[in-house]
C-alpha cells in the first residue's frame, strides 16, 4: 500500500512539474514579416517556401469564396504553382513596397466573377379583348 502512495505522489509532483512548464511557441508560418515584397523576393530558390505562399494564398481564396457568394474564384481559374509564383513576382516588381497579401487581394478581384443574376419572373400574361366573331357586324 506504501508503494501505491509513493508512485501516486511521483505522478503528482510530474504532473505539478509538467504544468508549471510554459507551453513551446506557437510557430507562425505566414505573418507580416514574411508577407511583404522583399521576403517573397528573397524566397526565389526556395520551392517549399513558395508552396507555403501557394498554400496561403488558396486559403485567402477560399475565405473570400465563403465571404463572397456574389463574386466568386471559380475552381480552375485560380492559378497554381510556377503561374502563381509568375504572378508574384512581377506584383512585387511593380509595387516592392506592398505586400504578397496585396498581391492576392488584385489577383482574387481580377479573377472573381460576379453571380449570374436571377432571372427574372415572367411578366403575367395580359389577356387581349375578346374579338367579335367575323360573322358579328362590328359597329
Amino acid at each position: 500500500m506504501k508503494s501505491i502512495a509513493t508512485i501516486a505522489a511521483l505522478l503528482l509532483a510530474a504532473a505539478a512539474a509538467t504544468a508549471a512548464e510554459p507551453a513551446p511557441p506557437i510557430n507562425i508560418i505566414f505573418s507580416a514579416d514574411n508577407a511583404s515584397c522583399a521576403a517573397w523576393a528573397k524566397s526565389a530558390g526556395n520551392k517549399l517556401i513558395r508552396q507555403q505562399y501557394e498554400m496561403w494564398a488558396r486559403g485567402f481564396v477560399s475565405g473570400h469564396n465563403y465571404a463572397n457568394p456574389a463574386q466568386q474564384v471559380k475552381v480552375g481559374t485560380f492559378p497554381g504553382g510556377d503561374d502563381l509564383y509568375k504572378y508574384f513576382d512581377q506584383y512585387c516588381r511593380d509595387n516592392p513596397q506592398h505586400t504578397v497579401v496585396a498581391a492576392a487581394i488584385q489577383l482574387v478581384e481580377q479573377l472573381a466573377a460576379p453571380a449570374p443574376a436571377a432571372k427574372p419572373a415572367p411578366a403575367p400574361e395580359r389577356k387581349q379583348p375578346a374579338k367579335a366573331p367575323a360573322s358579328v357586324p362590328v359597329k
